[in-house]
């Protein structure tokens, strides 16, 4: 393989041409796609759009539910289970790799040695060493690499770098990424944990300032100057390129989600958004009283103008992959049609990998620093050990952490590791599907299972398997372990509207098992069901807890039957004064601690409700004491109800075989009889050493 001269930002410019000259005289590419989660649809989606280069023939995985996903978008392809079962079955001219980073390696060098050019996923290696041993046999072999910086081939970036020249001498240059965790994956596999998700994000902001600093300094190595990991996964980093020094920001927390790069030059400055695909300038020097007034105007209207242009743009267009996907891809195929050099140098992978390697090694350290300060290794404390399912989750990890105050040793279980940020200190951790069953031992010594693990997204067939399905298994492996006690969070959802104005109570009767309220309350349903019942069949004592609609205070989200944000605006459903059905989570935590503490002495089935229940009002007012911009609109109970009829005709005509979902059902007003939950909160207070005002002062919204 040659390595290119040319800089990321020259090629782009190049491909259409090189296009338009290969589709009428070239056979189009059989091209493999490995990995159908996510990446790998969009990479179909991707493909598509460059019909005349190149068809899928096959796609790999060995789950067969990703795989059918990710045919829907691959006309005429063969699914295989693994590559080695392609690569014997037909033959295949380019290799796209969308598994998991830790298997590009392998995938690469398997494609490489049955004589197949490599498109792989960002990250391209884990290392350095890895990145240069797979360049150095497809150099061996004749054959080509290419790495997915696709964002060098959006529009932004090559605007951007484009104008490069007319900013003057480059001063300086920001990267900038925020995103938000995926929190489940296609076909109902487990997301990368945060930590990990967060490198496999980190290629985009690197390249495209190594591109920048490239360009501005076409001689030289870029350097990681320095790196600062913050406590819950924002990385600050300093990257030196002969004069330039640039700054790196990729961030978990930061709002709102951001994707930027941004140069200044000594003559004027250039803004590049990626989320919004536009391009702002200033060009020229901005010193004089004219500038400084006209400029936020100027910029004003590029960003209203352009916003308006991109967003059109990708309608009409019906775009569904990620833009400067198929861009790359029709550069790279061409480029293997005519043996020219890829699009993406060898030098800027091995510059962006080296860069990412040495950030995930001060990541890593910065995690073991973590775990190590926080006690996660110490040995087990002396109180009851609980076993708590669920207990990375939002109201699991507050139940873990009254736990530990209380003495307790809590033994969590999750799908997945969690991040060294998000760990508790005097917790264990054990990474598990419920559904599988527990790993040999867990239940060793457990006196009490707190089961707070549900599904909480997807379809029927996730919640039968996590809600329904785990239920059992934890049921049948406790009884089975010898442990007695179970408490077990359900949901306030599965109590069936009530008729009149008697308030619902723990003597109300739960839904049917019909599935008109959609797959979470029919798996919560179904799953308070089974624990019951195998409880009398198994001789486990139990204890079904119902949270209302839990709210942290602390950092306010408004409960989904709150309303709905749309932009800046919130339609607040229902009327002001109505109460609603909710219940503060470091209040609900703590009620589970003393339960299981004295179990024997806590209630067979209670609603978890907030003692006194706020209005909506009250909720609408937390809200936007947090967001004060926030536009307020009320929607009337009443005004509900025609429209949930058409979302539900729209449902059955869209979806014939599906169950229609009831809108108005979800946003009736219903009132609660609150008087179990106000009976044990001077319990709970008085265990956890806490006044009755201090109790009133968690629960209290206003």
């Amino acid at each position: 393989m040659t390595d290119s001269s040319l800089t990321p930002l020259q090629l782009p410019s190049a491909a259409p041409s090189l296009v338009s000259d290969l589709h009428s005289s070239v056979a189009r590419l059989r091209v493999a796609i490995v990995g159908a989660g996510k990446m790998g649809q969009h990479h179909a989606r991707a493909i598509s759009r460059c019909s005349s280069q190149a068809q899928i023939v096959a796609v790999v995985d060995p789950s067969v539910q990703a795989l059918g996903l990710t045919l829907r978008h691959a006309e005429g392809a063969s699914g295989y289970a693994s590559l080695g079962e392609l690569l014997a079955s037909q033959r295949v001219d380019l290799v796209h790799v969308c598994t998991a980073p830790h298997s590009h390696e392998a995938i690469a060098v398997e494609a490489l040695e049955s004589g197949c050019h490599v498109y792989v996923e960002k990250p391209f290696m884990q290392s350095v060493a890895a990145a240069d041993r797979v360049i150095s046999l497809a150099r061996t072999k004749g054959l080509s690499v290419c790495a997915g910086h696709q964002l060098l081939y959006e529009q932004p970036a090559r605007h951007a770098l484009g104008l490069l020249p007319a900013l003057g001498d480059l001063v300086h240059v920001e990267s900038y990424f925020s995103f938000r965790t995926v929190r489940r994956a296609p076909g109902g596999r487990l997301p990368l944990s945060s930590e990990l998700q967060l490198l496999d994000i980190l290629p985009h902001p690197v390249y495209l300032l190594l591109a920048a600093l490239e360009a501005a300094v076409p001689k030289g190595r870029s350097e990681l100057a320095s790196v600062e990991i913050g406590p819950a996964g924002t990385v600050h980093a300093l990257v030196k390129r002969g004069r330039i020094t640039a700054t790196l920001v990729v961030t978990l927390e930061g709002r709102p989600v951001e994707s930027y790069l941004r140069l200044v030059g000594t003559n004027g400055t250039v803004h590049a958004d990626f989320v919004r695909g536009t391009v702002q300038r200033l060009i020229g020097p901005g010193t004089s009283g004219i500038d400084k007034a006209a400029n936020p105007f100027r910029l004003g209207w590029q960003i209203i103008s352009g916003t308006t242009t991109a967003l059109g743009e990708r309608a009409v267009k019906r775009q569904r992959s990620y833009p400067g996907l198929a861009e790359l891809f029709e550069a790279f195929y061409s480029s293997v049609q005519s043996g020219g050099a890829p699009p993406i140098s060898q030098a800027s992978i091995l510059e962006t990998t080296r860069i990412w390697e040495e950030i995930a090694r001060a990541l890593e350290s910065s995690s073991a620093a973590s775990s190590f300060s926080e006690g996660i290794q110490r040995s087990p404390r002396n109180g009851a050990r609980v076993l708590i399912t669920g207990g990375t989750g939002f109201l699991g990890k507050e139940v873990a952490r009254a736990l530990v105050h209380k003495g307790a040793h809590p033994v969590v279980v999750s799908r997945r590791a969690p991040a060294a940020w998000d760990r508790l200190e005097g917790v264990e951790y054990i990474t598990a599907d419920l559904s599988d069953g527990l790993p040999e031992g867990s239940l060793r010594g457990v006196d009490i299972v707190i089961h707070c693990a549900a599904e909480t997204a997807g379809g029927w067939e996730e919640h039968q398997k996590n809600s329904i399905d785990a239920s059992e298994r934890l049921m049948r492996d406790s009884a089975a372990a010898g442990v007695k006690r179970v408490i077990h969070v359900s949901s306030l959802a599965v109590i069936a509207a009530g008729r009149g104005k008697k308030p619902l109570s723990e003597e109300s009767p739960i839904v049917a098992e019909s599935r008109t309220l959609g797959p979470y309350v029919w798996g919560k349903a179904q799953s308070e069901r089974v624990v019951s019942e195998l409880g009398r069949e198994l001789g486990v004592y139990t204890r079904i807890v119902r949270p209302g609609a839990l709210l942290d205070y602390r950092a306010f989200e408004p409960p989904g039957r709150l309303g709905k944000r749309l932009g800046n605006i919130f339609v607040a459903v229902g009327g002001p004064r109505e109460p609603l059905g909710v219940v503060e989570v470091e209040f609900a935590a703590k009620v589970l601690a003393w339960m299981a503490e004295h179990f024997d002495d806590s209630p067979e089935l209670l609603n978890l409700l907030a003692p006194v229940l706020p209005t909506r009002r009250q909720l609408v007012s937390r809200l936007r004491r947090s967001n004060p911009d926030l536009t307020v609109v009320w929607l009337p109970t009443f005004a509900v109800i025609p429209l949930s009829w058409m979302a539900m005709l729209l449902q059955k005509m869209l979806r014939p075989r599906k169950p229609a979902m009831n809108v108005a059902k979800i946003f009736a007003q219903q009132s609660y009889d609150t008087s179990r939950t106000a009976s044990l909160s001077p319990s709970v207070g008085e265990y956890f050493r806490e006044s009755p005002a201090e109790m009133l002062a968690v629960n209290t919204a206003g």
